[in-house]
Protein backbone atom coordinates (compact mmCIF):
# COMPACT_ATOMS: atom_id res chain seq x y z
CA UNK A 1 0.00 0.00 0.00
CA UNK A 2 1.65 3.29 -1.04
CA UNK A 3 1.71 6.38 0.79
CA UNK A 4 0.49 9.66 -0.94
CA UNK A 5 3.26 12.08 -0.93
CA UNK A 6 2.98 15.41 1.27
CA UNK A 7 4.45 17.41 -1.57
CA UNK A 8 1.78 15.51 -4.45
CA UNK A 9 -0.51 17.73 -6.44
CA UNK A 10 -3.43 18.61 -5.17
CA UNK A 11 -6.69 16.89 -7.07
CA UNK A 12 -9.08 19.64 -8.49
CA UNK A 13 -11.76 17.78 -6.00
CA UNK A 14 -9.63 18.99 -3.02
CA UNK A 15 -8.86 22.29 -4.35
CA UNK A 16 -12.80 22.73 -4.91
CA UNK A 17 -13.17 22.09 -1.09
CA UNK A 18 -10.55 24.09 0.20
CA UNK A 19 -12.53 27.08 -1.83
CA UNK A 20 -15.42 26.32 -0.97
CA UNK A 21 -14.67 26.29 2.81
CA UNK A 22 -12.77 29.67 1.98
CA UNK A 23 -16.22 30.73 0.52
CA UNK A 24 -17.99 29.04 3.56
CA UNK A 25 -16.06 31.01 6.27
CA UNK A 26 -16.43 34.95 4.06
CA UNK A 27 -19.86 33.85 3.61
CA UNK A 28 -20.16 33.59 7.57
CA UNK A 29 -18.01 36.41 8.73
CA UNK A 30 -19.08 39.04 6.45
CA UNK A 31 -22.54 40.02 8.23
CA UNK A 32 -20.95 39.92 11.67
CA UNK A 33 -18.30 42.66 9.89
CA UNK A 34 -21.04 44.55 8.43
CA UNK A 35 -23.64 44.71 11.56
CA UNK A 36 -20.21 45.64 14.12
CA UNK A 37 -19.00 48.20 10.91
CA UNK A 38 -22.88 49.47 11.56
CA UNK A 39 -22.62 49.92 15.22
CA UNK A 40 -19.75 52.01 14.54
CA UNK A 41 -21.55 54.59 12.38
CA UNK A 42 -24.55 54.46 14.65
CA UNK A 43 -22.81 55.13 18.00
CA UNK A 44 -19.75 56.73 16.96
CA UNK A 45 -19.71 58.79 13.78
CA UNK A 46 -21.85 61.85 15.13
CA UNK A 47 -18.56 62.21 17.94
CA UNK A 48 -16.33 61.84 15.48
CA UNK A 49 -17.82 64.41 13.08
CA UNK A 50 -17.42 66.36 16.14
CA UNK A 51 -14.00 65.43 16.54
CA UNK A 52 -12.57 66.12 13.47
CA UNK A 53 -13.99 69.98 13.39
CA UNK A 54 -12.06 70.35 16.57
CA UNK A 55 -9.52 68.57 15.34
CA UNK A 56 -8.66 70.49 12.58
CA UNK A 57 -8.63 73.86 14.96
CA UNK A 58 -6.31 72.34 17.40
CA UNK A 59 -3.95 71.05 14.53
CA UNK A 60 -3.82 74.70 13.52
CA UNK A 61 -3.36 76.00 17.28
CA UNK A 62 0.03 77.91 16.85
CA UNK A 63 -0.88 80.01 14.26
CA UNK A 64 -4.38 80.81 16.05
CA UNK A 65 -2.43 82.07 19.16
CA UNK A 66 0.03 83.91 17.27
CA UNK A 67 -3.46 86.09 15.64
CA UNK A 68 -5.11 85.86 19.15
CA UNK A 69 -2.04 86.98 21.54
CA UNK A 70 0.16 88.90 18.55
CA UNK A 71 0.70 91.44 20.58
CA UNK A 72 2.22 90.14 24.22
CA UNK A 73 3.99 87.39 21.90
CA UNK A 74 5.86 90.40 19.72
CA UNK A 75 9.00 92.15 20.94
CA UNK A 76 9.56 95.90 19.50
CA UNK A 77 13.14 96.89 21.70
CA UNK A 78 16.03 96.99 19.72
CA UNK A 79 19.52 96.03 21.07
CA UNK A 80 20.90 93.37 22.86
CA UNK A 81 19.01 91.63 25.22
CA UNK A 82 18.94 92.04 29.05
CA UNK A 83 20.20 89.86 31.74
CA UNK A 84 17.60 86.94 32.26
CA UNK A 85 17.15 87.70 35.78
CA UNK A 86 16.35 91.17 34.77
CA UNK A 87 13.84 90.23 32.56
CA UNK A 88 12.25 88.06 35.00
CA UNK A 89 12.28 90.42 38.05
CA UNK A 90 9.90 92.74 35.52
CA UNK A 91 7.42 89.87 34.68
CA UNK A 92 6.90 89.08 38.38
CA UNK A 93 6.31 92.46 39.51
CA UNK A 94 3.28 92.35 36.98
CA UNK A 95 1.66 89.56 39.44
CA UNK A 96 3.68 89.46 42.96
CA UNK A 97 1.44 86.68 44.76
CA UNK A 98 2.66 84.02 42.20
CA UNK A 99 5.48 82.29 42.27
CA UNK A 100 7.92 81.17 39.25
CA UNK A 101 6.76 77.79 37.74
CA UNK A 102 9.10 77.97 34.61
CA UNK A 103 11.36 80.67 32.05
CA UNK A 104 11.29 80.47 28.46
CA UNK A 105 14.03 82.34 27.07
CA UNK A 106 14.08 84.28 23.58
CA UNK A 107 15.01 81.53 21.24
CA UNK A 108 18.10 82.48 20.11
CA UNK A 109 17.69 82.26 16.65
CA UNK A 110 14.25 83.59 15.87
CA UNK A 111 13.68 86.73 13.83
CA UNK A 112 14.16 90.15 16.33
CA UNK A 113 10.84 91.50 17.17
CA UNK A 114 9.12 87.92 16.78
CA UNK A 115 10.28 86.20 20.14
CA UNK A 116 9.38 87.35 23.51
CA UNK A 117 10.87 85.83 27.24
CA UNK A 118 7.63 83.91 28.35
CA UNK A 119 7.58 83.60 32.27
CA UNK A 120 4.98 81.24 33.73
CA UNK A 121 3.73 82.38 37.17
CA UNK A 122 1.48 79.76 39.37
CA UNK A 123 -0.46 79.94 42.63
CA UNK A 124 2.22 79.31 45.83
CA UNK A 125 0.00 76.03 46.83
CA UNK A 126 -0.41 74.75 43.10
CA UNK A 127 1.31 71.84 42.82
CA UNK A 128 3.79 70.49 39.95
CA UNK A 129 2.65 69.00 36.11
CA UNK A 130 4.19 69.44 33.38
CA UNK A 131 1.42 68.24 31.17
CA UNK A 132 -1.28 70.43 32.92
CA UNK A 133 -1.27 74.26 34.20
CA UNK A 134 -2.73 74.12 37.59
CA UNK A 135 -5.76 76.61 37.89
CA UNK A 136 -4.58 80.17 38.20
CA UNK A 137 -1.41 80.31 36.23
CA UNK A 138 -1.06 83.17 34.06
CA UNK A 139 2.29 83.25 31.70
CA UNK A 140 3.63 86.71 31.15
CA UNK A 141 5.40 88.18 28.55
CA UNK A 142 8.56 90.23 28.52
CA UNK A 143 10.58 91.95 25.44
CA UNK A 144 14.07 90.90 25.80
CA UNK A 145 15.28 93.63 25.34
CA UNK A 146 13.88 96.01 26.93
CA UNK A 147 12.83 93.87 30.09
CA UNK A 148 9.71 95.79 29.44
CA UNK A 149 6.41 93.52 30.09
CA UNK A 150 4.28 93.16 26.64
CA UNK A 151 1.26 91.19 27.90
CA UNK A 152 0.25 88.25 29.57
CA UNK A 153 -2.14 85.21 29.05
CA UNK A 154 -3.72 82.92 31.16
CA UNK A 155 -3.38 79.25 30.96
CA UNK A 156 -6.87 78.29 30.97
CA UNK A 157 -7.74 80.72 28.57
CA UNK A 158 -4.60 79.86 25.93
CA UNK A 159 -5.90 78.47 22.77
CA UNK A 160 -3.90 75.81 22.86
CA UNK A 161 -5.68 74.19 26.21
CA UNK A 162 -9.01 75.52 25.35
CA UNK A 163 -8.96 73.24 22.12
CA UNK A 164 -7.17 70.33 24.09
CA UNK A 165 -10.34 70.08 26.83
CA UNK A 166 -12.61 70.77 23.54
CA UNK A 167 -11.36 68.36 21.35
CA UNK A 168 -10.55 65.56 24.70
CA UNK A 169 -13.72 66.21 26.55
CA UNK A 170 -16.10 68.90 24.72
CA UNK A 171 -15.07 71.25 27.79
CA UNK A 172 -17.51 69.12 30.35
CA UNK A 173 -15.17 67.83 32.13
CA UNK A 174 -12.60 65.19 32.51
CA UNK A 175 -15.07 62.92 33.45
CA UNK A 176 -16.45 62.85 29.98
CA UNK A 177 -12.96 61.88 28.49
CA UNK A 178 -14.12 58.27 27.95
CA UNK A 179 -16.47 59.77 25.11
CA UNK A 180 -13.85 60.37 23.35
CA UNK A 181 -12.05 57.05 24.11
CA UNK A 182 -14.91 55.44 22.48
CA UNK A 183 -15.67 57.60 19.29
CA UNK A 184 -11.51 56.74 18.49
CA UNK A 185 -12.40 52.95 19.35
CA UNK A 186 -15.33 52.61 17.02
CA UNK A 187 -13.31 54.31 14.23
CA UNK A 188 -10.88 52.28 14.59
CA UNK A 189 -13.29 49.22 14.24
CA UNK A 190 -14.70 50.59 11.71
CA UNK A 191 -11.79 51.47 9.62
CA UNK A 192 -10.77 47.62 10.12
CA UNK A 193 -13.99 46.39 8.99
CA UNK A 194 -14.77 48.67 6.11
CA UNK A 195 -11.68 47.84 4.31
CA UNK A 196 -11.87 43.93 4.63
CA UNK A 197 -16.15 44.81 3.50
CA UNK A 198 -15.04 47.16 0.26
CA UNK A 199 -12.04 44.43 -0.46
CA UNK A 200 -13.29 42.60 -3.77
CA UNK A 201 -13.94 38.67 -3.41
CA UNK A 202 -14.48 35.74 -5.20
CA UNK A 203 -14.42 36.91 -9.46
CA UNK A 204 -15.69 40.39 -8.11
CA UNK A 205 -13.59 42.78 -9.85
CA UNK A 206 -12.21 46.12 -8.46
CA UNK A 207 -13.90 48.30 -10.97
CA UNK A 208 -17.13 47.39 -9.56
CA UNK A 209 -15.94 49.06 -6.05
CA UNK A 210 -16.59 52.46 -7.65
CA UNK A 211 -19.34 53.40 -9.62
CA UNK A 212 -19.36 57.07 -9.84
CA UNK A 213 -21.15 57.60 -13.22
CA UNK A 214 -24.57 55.45 -11.53
CA UNK A 215 -26.67 58.21 -9.51
CA UNK A 216 -28.06 57.30 -5.94
CA UNK A 217 -26.73 55.24 -3.53
CA UNK A 218 -23.73 53.68 -5.80
CA UNK A 219 -22.46 56.85 -6.21
CA UNK A 220 -22.53 57.52 -2.45
CA UNK A 221 -20.98 54.06 -1.63
CA UNK A 222 -17.87 54.14 -4.07
CA UNK A 223 -17.23 57.68 -2.91
CA UNK A 224 -17.27 56.81 0.74
CA UNK A 225 -15.08 52.94 0.16
CA UNK A 226 -12.55 55.07 -2.08
CA UNK A 227 -12.15 57.92 0.88
CA UNK A 228 -11.91 55.09 3.25
CA UNK A 229 -9.67 52.82 1.21
CA UNK A 230 -7.44 56.10 0.48
CA UNK A 231 -7.29 57.49 4.43
CA UNK A 232 -7.24 53.80 5.99
CA UNK A 233 -3.55 53.88 6.47
CA UNK A 234 -3.40 57.58 7.71
CA UNK A 235 -6.53 56.82 9.85
CA UNK A 236 -5.25 54.20 11.83
CA UNK A 237 -1.74 55.73 12.96
CA UNK A 238 -3.68 58.44 13.84
CA UNK A 239 -6.46 56.81 15.98
CA UNK A 240 -3.58 54.53 18.01
CA UNK A 241 -1.12 57.40 18.62
CA UNK A 242 -4.57 59.06 20.12
CA UNK A 243 -5.31 56.13 21.71
CA UNK A 244 -1.99 55.66 23.89
CA UNK A 245 -3.13 58.51 25.86
CA UNK A 246 -6.63 57.73 26.80
CA UNK A 247 -7.27 56.63 29.82
CA UNK A 248 -8.24 52.92 29.70
CA UNK A 249 -6.80 51.76 26.22
CA UNK A 250 -3.74 53.91 27.08
CA UNK A 251 -3.43 52.14 30.47
CA UNK A 252 -2.22 49.26 28.52
CA UNK A 253 0.75 51.37 26.97
CA UNK A 254 1.39 52.41 30.94
CA UNK A 255 1.29 48.91 31.55
CA UNK A 256 4.07 47.79 28.51
CA UNK A 257 6.34 50.87 29.36
CA UNK A 258 6.71 49.80 33.35
CA UNK A 259 6.99 46.20 32.29
CA UNK A 260 9.99 46.62 30.29
CA UNK A 261 11.55 49.47 32.09
CA UNK A 262 10.81 52.00 29.39
CA UNK A 263 9.50 55.13 31.63
CA UNK A 264 11.11 58.57 29.99
CA UNK A 265 14.29 59.17 31.72
CA UNK A 266 14.35 62.47 33.70
CA UNK A 267 17.01 64.43 34.74
CA UNK A 268 18.07 64.14 38.34
CA UNK A 269 18.25 67.61 40.29
CA UNK A 270 19.80 66.01 43.81
CA UNK A 271 23.20 68.01 44.78
CA UNK A 272 25.80 67.20 47.06
CA UNK A 273 25.44 70.35 48.67
CA UNK A 274 22.66 70.44 51.63
CA UNK A 275 21.19 73.68 50.37
CA UNK A 276 20.61 74.60 54.00
CA UNK A 277 19.48 78.09 55.41
CA UNK A 278 23.18 78.72 55.28
CA UNK A 279 23.57 78.24 51.36
CA UNK A 280 23.99 81.47 49.40
CA UNK A 281 21.19 79.96 47.21
CA UNK A 282 18.69 78.10 49.43
CA UNK A 283 16.38 81.00 50.86
CA UNK A 284 14.88 80.93 47.31
CA UNK A 285 15.87 77.96 45.45
CA UNK A 286 12.64 75.82 46.87
CA UNK A 287 9.22 76.82 46.29
CA UNK A 288 10.65 80.46 45.71
CA UNK A 289 7.93 81.45 48.62
CA UNK A 290 10.47 83.66 50.19
CA UNK A 291 10.85 86.18 48.11
CA UNK A 292 7.49 86.40 46.13
CA UNK A 293 8.01 89.98 44.19
CA UNK A 294 12.31 88.97 43.21
CA UNK A 295 14.27 86.71 40.71
CA UNK A 296 15.79 83.05 42.41
CA UNK A 297 18.90 83.36 42.30
CA UNK A 298 21.10 81.42 39.62
CA UNK A 299 18.91 81.66 36.42
CA UNK A 300 21.52 83.82 34.36
CA UNK A 301 23.94 81.20 35.32
CA UNK A 302 21.85 78.49 34.29
CA UNK A 303 20.72 79.83 31.29
CA UNK A 304 24.62 80.32 30.45
CA UNK A 305 25.42 76.62 31.18
CA UNK A 306 22.03 75.45 29.22
CA UNK A 307 23.73 77.36 25.81
CA UNK A 308 26.87 75.59 27.12
CA UNK A 309 25.19 72.51 26.71
CA UNK A 310 24.39 72.63 23.58
CA UNK A 311 20.81 73.25 24.26
CA UNK A 312 19.84 75.32 20.86
CA UNK A 313 15.86 76.43 19.90
CA UNK A 314 13.20 76.51 22.54
CA UNK A 315 14.72 75.78 25.97
CA UNK A 316 12.44 76.04 29.54
CA UNK A 317 13.74 76.96 32.48
CA UNK A 318 12.58 75.42 35.81
CA UNK A 319 13.61 76.06 39.50
CA UNK A 320 14.29 74.01 41.99
CA UNK A 321 11.12 72.81 43.65
CA UNK A 322 12.95 72.37 47.06
CA UNK A 323 16.20 73.58 48.82
CA UNK A 324 19.14 71.44 48.04
CA UNK A 325 18.04 70.52 44.28
CA UNK A 326 19.26 71.80 40.93
CA UNK A 327 17.45 73.91 38.06
CA UNK A 328 16.12 72.01 34.87
CA UNK A 329 16.69 73.17 31.34
CA UNK A 330 14.83 71.20 28.66
CA UNK A 331 14.52 71.59 24.35
CA UNK A 332 11.03 71.93 24.00
CA UNK A 333 11.30 70.92 20.14
CA UNK A 334 8.40 68.46 18.74
CA UNK A 335 9.63 68.55 15.61
CA UNK A 336 11.59 66.54 13.12
CA UNK A 337 14.63 65.32 13.68
CA UNK A 338 13.59 65.20 17.50
CA UNK A 339 16.13 67.32 20.19
CA UNK A 340 14.62 66.73 23.51
CA UNK A 341 17.89 67.08 25.85
CA UNK A 342 17.62 68.09 29.45
CA UNK A 343 20.59 69.46 31.96
CA UNK A 344 20.48 69.73 35.85
CA UNK A 345 22.07 73.02 36.83
CA UNK A 346 23.26 73.80 40.44
CA UNK A 347 22.00 77.50 40.41
CA UNK A 348 25.02 78.54 42.93
CA UNK A 349 28.15 77.13 40.46
CA UNK A 350 26.26 77.00 37.07
CA UNK A 351 27.66 73.29 37.11
CA UNK A 352 26.11 70.55 35.00
CA UNK A 353 25.14 67.86 37.87
CA UNK A 354 23.17 65.96 35.34
CA UNK A 355 22.17 65.28 31.54
CA UNK A 356 19.56 63.27 29.18
CA UNK A 357 19.73 63.02 25.87
CA UNK A 358 16.57 62.31 23.35
CA UNK A 359 19.52 58.64 22.78
CA UNK A 360 18.82 58.07 26.17
CA UNK A 361 15.11 56.83 26.17
CA UNK A 362 14.20 53.61 25.37
CA UNK A 363 12.74 52.10 22.30
CA UNK A 364 9.02 51.87 23.38
CA UNK A 365 9.11 55.90 25.16
CA UNK A 366 10.60 56.98 21.59
CA UNK A 367 7.71 55.42 20.18
CA UNK A 368 5.06 56.79 22.38
CA UNK A 369 7.08 60.34 22.23
CA UNK A 370 6.64 60.60 18.68
CA UNK A 371 3.12 59.61 18.34
CA UNK A 372 1.85 62.11 20.60
CA UNK A 373 3.83 64.39 18.92
CA UNK A 374 2.28 63.54 15.43
CA UNK A 375 -0.96 63.22 16.98
CA UNK A 376 -0.90 67.01 18.00
CA UNK A 377 0.69 67.90 14.70
CA UNK A 378 4.27 68.83 15.74
CA UNK A 379 6.15 66.27 14.69
CA UNK A 380 7.12 67.69 11.03
CA UNK A 381 5.47 70.91 11.33
CA UNK A 382 3.10 72.58 8.56
CA UNK A 383 3.21 69.02 7.01
CA UNK A 384 2.14 67.50 9.09
CA UNK A 385 -0.58 69.93 10.13
CA UNK A 386 -1.38 69.59 6.47
CA UNK A 387 -1.52 65.86 6.21
CA UNK A 388 -4.33 65.67 9.56
CA UNK A 389 -6.01 68.47 7.89
CA UNK A 390 -6.48 66.07 5.37
CA UNK A 391 -7.65 63.48 7.36
CA UNK A 392 -9.77 65.25 9.39
CA UNK A 393 -11.67 66.74 5.85
CA UNK A 394 -11.61 62.86 4.64
CA UNK A 395 -13.51 61.95 7.98
CA UNK A 396 -15.51 64.13 7.26
CA UNK A 397 -16.52 62.91 3.78
CA UNK A 398 -16.73 59.62 4.82
CA UNK A 399 -19.33 60.12 7.90
CA UNK A 400 -21.61 62.65 5.64
CA UNK A 401 -21.21 59.74 2.52
CA UNK A 402 -21.90 56.32 4.99
CA UNK A 403 -24.79 58.04 6.33
CA UNK A 404 -26.38 59.35 2.98
CA UNK A 405 -25.95 55.51 1.72
CA UNK A 406 -27.94 54.24 5.05
CA UNK A 407 -30.51 56.94 4.26
CA UNK A 408 -31.04 55.91 0.78
CA UNK A 409 -31.15 51.84 1.82
CA UNK A 410 -33.06 52.54 4.86
CA UNK A 411 -36.51 51.32 4.11
CA UNK A 412 -39.82 53.49 5.47
CA UNK A 413 -39.89 53.36 9.26
CA UNK A 414 -37.28 50.88 10.27
CA UNK A 415 -33.57 51.51 11.01
CA UNK A 416 -32.22 49.62 8.35
CA UNK A 417 -29.73 47.78 10.77
CA UNK A 418 -27.68 44.72 9.27
CA UNK A 419 -29.58 41.34 9.81
CA UNK A 420 -28.66 39.82 13.50
CA UNK A 421 -25.93 37.70 13.45
CA UNK A 422 -27.68 34.81 15.03
CA UNK A 423 -26.25 31.55 14.52
CA UNK A 424 -23.88 33.09 11.86
CA UNK A 425 -21.20 33.87 14.55
CA UNK A 426 -20.54 30.33 15.67
CA UNK A 427 -19.42 29.61 11.91
CA UNK A 428 -16.91 32.12 11.96
CA UNK A 429 -13.50 31.38 11.50
CA UNK A 430 -11.68 30.73 15.39
CA UNK A 431 -8.98 33.11 14.16
CA UNK A 432 -11.28 35.93 13.55
CA UNK A 433 -13.16 35.61 16.52
CA UNK A 434 -10.31 35.91 18.45
CA UNK A 435 -8.52 38.59 17.55
CA UNK A 436 -11.97 41.02 17.88
CA UNK A 437 -11.83 39.15 21.53
CA UNK A 438 -8.63 40.88 21.87
CA UNK A 439 -9.43 44.17 20.06
CA UNK A 440 -11.78 44.15 22.91
CA UNK A 441 -9.64 43.25 25.46
CA UNK A 442 -6.90 46.22 24.37
CA UNK A 443 -10.42 48.84 24.04
CA UNK A 444 -12.48 48.01 27.17
CA UNK A 445 -14.70 51.40 26.32
CA UNK A 446 -15.34 49.18 23.13
CA UNK A 447 -16.20 46.12 25.16
CA UNK A 448 -18.79 47.92 27.26
CA UNK A 449 -20.64 49.72 25.04
CA UNK A 450 -20.78 46.79 22.06
CA UNK A 451 -21.92 44.75 25.18
CA UNK A 452 -24.41 46.94 26.49
CA UNK A 453 -25.77 47.76 22.98
CA UNK A 454 -26.36 44.10 22.55
CA UNK A 455 -28.11 43.68 25.51
CA UNK A 456 -30.43 46.04 25.03
CA UNK A 457 -31.20 45.13 21.97
CA UNK A 458 -32.35 42.06 23.21
CA UNK A 459 -34.42 43.48 25.99
CA UNK A 460 -36.17 45.18 22.77
CA UNK A 461 -36.73 41.95 20.70
CA UNK A 462 -38.09 40.91 23.70
CA UNK A 463 -40.53 43.05 24.31
CA UNK A 464 -41.63 43.10 20.96
CA UNK A 465 -41.69 39.30 20.78
CA UNK A 466 -45.74 38.59 20.90
CA UNK A 467 -46.51 36.66 23.85
CA UNK A 468 -48.06 32.91 23.67
CA UNK A 469 -50.04 33.29 26.42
Amino acid sequence: MSRRSSDSPETPSRVRGRRERTARHRAAIRPVLWRVHFLGGLLAAPLVFAMAITGILYAWNPQLEYLLHRKALTAVAEGPDRPLSEQVASARQTRPELRLSSVTPAAPDAPRGEATTAVTLVPVAAGSNRFEKPNGAVTVYVDPASAEVTGSVLEANRPDEWLRNLHSNFRIGKFAEPISELAASWLLVSVLTGLVLWWPRGNRALGRNFRFRIPGRSRWRSLHGLVGVAASAGLVLFIVTGLTWTTYAGSWVDLARGQFDSDSPEVSTVLDRTGGPGSEDSALSGADSTDTAGTPPGIDRVAAAARESELTGIVVLEPPKEPGRAWTAEEDDSSWPVEQSAVAVDGTTGDVVDRVDWEDYPLLAKATSLGIDFHQAELFGLATQLLLTALAVALLVLIVAGYRVWLLRRPSGSLGAPPRVGSLLREAPVSVLLGFALLMVLLPVLAITLLGYLAVERVVRSARRPSTG
